[in-house]
């Protein structure tokens, strides 16, 4: 069980665990792993913003991406993931339409670079970024179902929730989280 969390600040990580609060997980024993472990940094509250469109959410984080830039943010410390490859190649393409170079978190070989690396949740597992943009999360995912769902739509939503969760603690200190 992790006890201490080095990546992400307190503020992340709880705002993380929102996510799957009432789940249990089960540790390789089979004894009830706990999601929570202390962290020793603190830093700005993440941000969840829902759109009423995805031409709204997607102008939305990229002007997100110009701000970091803008504040002196590096755009290689920059992660945008999605749930689907078609979501992460829409945001990439909107991203290069503003003029802001991406590299495809598939293509990256772990060099540094001046681009902001896009791609899906599952590649993204293992990395870390100073500012994760977590683009088009559905809003199924981020609000209560009802308890009489279908037992398979359940799990679905669940093991994506549980993407969610990895995507959110990628980010060392920044996180945005866009709905649409």
């Amino acid at each position: 069980m992790l006890t201490t969390n080095y990546r992400t600040t307190a503020e992340i990580a709880e705002f993380a665990a929102t996510i799957l609060q009432g789940e249990t997980s089960l540790d390789i024993e089979g004894a009830p792993d706990e999601i929570a472990a202390a962290t020793l940094r603190h830093g700005p509250e993440p941000v969840r913003q829902s759109f009423e469109s995805r031409a709204l959410h997607d102008e939305s984080f990229v002007e997100h991406v110009r701000g970091i830039r803008a504040a002196g943010g590096r755009l290689g410390d920059i992660g945008v993931l999605a749930l689907s490859n078609l979501v992460a190649q829409e945001a990439a393409a909107a991203l290069e339409e503003a003029g802001i170079p991406t590299v495809e978190l598939e293509r990256y070989d772990g060099m540094p670079v001046d681009a902001v690396k896009v791609g899906t949740i599952k590649r993204a597992k293992g990395l870390e970024f100073t500012d994760v943009l977590v683009v088009r999360a559905p809003l199924h995912l981020v609000r209560p179902l009802s308890s009489d769902a279908d037992p398979a739509v359940i799990e679905r939503r669940d093991l994506q929730r549980r993407e969610l969760y990895v995507a959110m603690t990628r980010a060392r200190e920044h996180l945005w989280v866009g709905v649409a």
